[in-house]
């Protein structure tokens, strides 16, 4: 309606213009009815202001609306930090040992082949040891002359017959090849290689034909249901390793893990690479990791209880070297506010950083968008992270 009459006025007042133009008392006329116009023309306008006010008044003001930019965030809470370390380690056999002969001879049999399981003491393999034997066959002929000698002129010394010097021959003739016999029996029993300890036979190094000298490797044995794991960790962590603690060892390519306890820490340093050794027993049976298995071993060199930690990605740096994060705060009637505050920070491990002082439990810090956003603006929280 107020439209309606707005244009019409307007009409008439370009209608009094082209009127105008005319002469005589037309115009002066003309001219009185364009005051009038132009009067109602402001009492219009005054109306129109008049009801646009109260229309204000039972709508209310019209506000703007403001776009926030939206963010993540991750909410801060207390618990307990542990850091790791991993070392490279391997697995080795406490008893893997190279059996070798005691006496030189030809391997005339092998009692055993590759993978056999063998106990300690039985024979592994024989040695040509003829002549040996043939020399015990002789000695023991002279030593039952030697024996009978002995014992006629024992008897005869007895009743104070012969002399005391041949009794004394016949004793000493007894005596020498009694100790020659059983020389010759203990070169003879050098000739059968032994196994030192029970195991399985890992590698023979010697073919039956084959001249076996002494010491020479015949064969290795090995037992691996007793095997450890060894690794060298730096001298840097040498107070945090413990007798007694629990670390996790890894068998990357069997795709194995298992908690383990150090059950000997070395007392020295290696000069060459500054570390020192760790050794871990696998007491797991049916394990079957064999020696020289390549071995990581994870041990925990600190933890932290009621720590507070983020995201590494988080902690950020300036040009002077301080370190500072963004988080939201409630601040002159306004809610999640950007601030800016200032960290400290102490070990990280797998993307996440311990904070020692700027933050505490219960605080939210932005996280995806902290980029965008300007301090003291409020922003919009789109998903929450903990």
């Amino acid at each position: 309606m107020l439209f309606n009459r707005y244009k019409k006025l307007l009409t008439l007042i370009s209608l009094a213009g082209v009127l105008a133009a005319c002469g005589g008392n037309e115009l002066e006329d003309k001219k009185k009815e364009l005051h009038q116009l132009q009067d109602n023309l402001s009492k219009l306008e005054q109306e129109i202001t008049t009801l646009e006010k109260e229309i204000e008044k039972i709508e209310g003001p019209k506000e703007s609306k403001v776009v926030l930019k939206p963010v993540t965030v991750y909410n801060v809470e207390a618990y307990t930090f542990n850091h790791f370390v991993d070392v490279p380690g391997d697995v080795i056999s406490n008893r893997n040992v190279v059996v070798a002969p005691e006496t030189t001879g030809r391997i005339v049999r092998r009692y055993f082949e590759e993978g056999a399981y063998v106990r300690r003491g039985q024979r592994l393999a024989k040695l040509d040891v003829e002549i040996l034997q043939k020399q015990i066959e002789e000695i023991e002929k002279s030593l039952e002359l030697a024996n009978i000698m002995y014992e006629k002129q024992s008897k005869l010394w007895e009743q104070n017959i012969g002399s005391e010097v041949q009794y004394l021959q016949a004793k000493n003739n007894k005596e020498s090849l009694e100790a020659k016999l059983a020389s010759l029996k203990e070169q003879e029993a050098k000739g059968y290689i032994i196994a030192p300890i029970s195991g399985k036979i890992d590698e023979i190094y010697m073919k039956e034909g084959e001249m076996a000298p002494a010491g020479q490797p015949y064969a290795r044995v090995v037992d691996i249901n007793n095997v450890e794991v060894v690794a060298e960790v730096s001298e840097k962590y040498s107070r945090d390793v413990k007798k007694g603690d629990e670390v996790i060892v890894k068998f990357p390519m069997l795709e194995i893990e298992k908690p383990m306890k150090v059950n000997v820490v070395g007392q020295t340093i290696n000069q060459t690479n500054r570390t020192f050794k760790i050794r871990m027993k696998v007491t797991e049976k049916g394990l079957a990791v064999k020696p020289n298995t390549m071995a990581v071993v994870t041990i925990n060199d600190f933890s932290k209880d009621n720590a507070l930690a983020i995201p590494s990605n988080l902690v950020q740096k300036n040009t002077n070297g301080e370190t500072f994060t963004y988080i939201l705060t409630n601040e002159g009637g306004k809610k999640n506010v950007v601030k800016k505050v200032n960290v400290k920070t102490g070990k990280s491990y797998k993307g996440k950083t311990m904070i020692t002082e700027g933050i505490t439990s219960g605080m939210v810090v932005i996280d995806k968008g902290y980029s965008e956003v300007v301090v003291g603006e409020e922003v919009r929280i789109v998903d929450y992270k903990i």
